[in-house]
């Protein structure tokens, strides 16, 4: 998948798992910022879940999940030196917001008969 390569910008190590999330989780919202040089962030939403992590070509990337009473700037849930490590722990999330954040369908389907005059 993707290596995380200190000559390479954060931004174009991060554009393949995007793609990859983009087709594995369509009903996900995606937010991206990549700055010109350094740190980028990945952020993600399914449902009321949210999720972030952060990436350093040279420094590691950062995972964690953001909840209502969460405080800023408190560090990550899971620290990584492998962007591959990361990027999977960071889709794990996600699909486990699938699973439960998903409307589920109706098991039941009454159909009535109306009497017409």
């Amino acid at each position: 998948m993707m290596n995380g390569n200190p000559g390479t910008t954060c931004s174009g190590q991060l554009q393949p798992l995007i793609a990859e999330i983009m087709d594995e989780f369509p009903q996900a919202q995606l937010g991206f910022d990549p700055p010109p040089a350094g740190v980028c962030w990945l952020n993600g939403w399914f449902g009321r879940r949210n999720f972030e992590m952060e990436y350093h070509p040279t420094r590691g990337t950062g995972v964690s999940e953001n909840f209502d009473d969460t405080p800023p700037f408190i560090g990550h849930d899971t620290a990584f030196d492998s962007l591959d490590e990361a990027a999977s722990r960071f889709k794990s999330l996600l699909a486990d917001a699938a699973r439960t954040e998903a409307d589920p369908l109706p098991t039941t389907l009454v159909l009535r008969e109306e009497n017409l005059p």
